[in-house]
């Protein structure tokens, strides 16, 4: 998908694992912020669990769990570069 020339193409939802490593790397939002401002809710990763559950990341505490697929949680976009 190319906007004004620019290629979107390549953005992707993380894995659990990098997920993780995003929280590691900037911190929970127990304070009111962090430098990628997440907030405060669990973010869908692209790793699934089972055929019906998916894992997500709570940027809150770091914890990480699997829920149903139709639940309705963030997401978050990444990258590569």
């Amino acid at each position: 998908m190319t906007a004004d020339g620019v290629n979107y193409g390549d953005w992707y939802l993380p894995s659990k694992y990098e997920l993780n490593l995003m929280y590691e790397n900037i911190g929970p939002t127990i304070d009111g912020g962090n430098v990628g401002n997440f907030s405060n809710e669990d973010y869908w990763s692209s790793t699934e669990y089972d055929n019906e559950d998916a894992w997500t990341q709570y940027f809150w505490n770091g914890d990480q769990w699997h829920d149903y697929k139709n639940s309705t949680y963030a997401v978050r976009a990444v990258r590569a570069f």
